[in-house]
């Protein structure tokens, strides 16, 4: 690896360190920015849906979409067309902490 690339490794690495410890301010972790990335991008996916993209297991999808449903990143609907399952949807306030990442980052 080149010098550059090597600086350039290092400078995404410590932009990551930062942006991790300023979300932690606002009490979101980086799994927990993951899952909202996620429901931002698909608006309506259910729980099922989260869990393939992520690889995670049911019981962690669940205890971190309630988790963010009462931090108020989430909303939470049962589907219509399946009772037991839950369609999951971004709030403002989620969509406030993308352009709070973003400032972030720029910095």
């Amino acid at each position: 690896m080149d010098k550059t690339a090597r600086q350039i490794t290092k400078i995404a690495r410590e932009v990551s360190k930062f942006t991790t410890r300023s979300l932690k301010a606002e009490g979101i972790g980086a799994a927990e920015l993951d899952f909202i990335h996620v429901v931002r991008k698909n608006p309506g996916i259910t729980q099922a849906g989260v869990r393939s993209v992520l690889g995670i297991d049911k019981g962690a999808c669940a205890r971190r979409a309630a988790n963010l449903e009462q931090k108020g990143y989430l909303i939470r609907t049962p589907d219509p067309e399946d009772k037991r399952a839950r369609r999951l949807s971004a709030t403002a306030k989620a969509e406030a902490l993308k352009q709070s990442k973003a400032a972030i980052e720029a910095e």
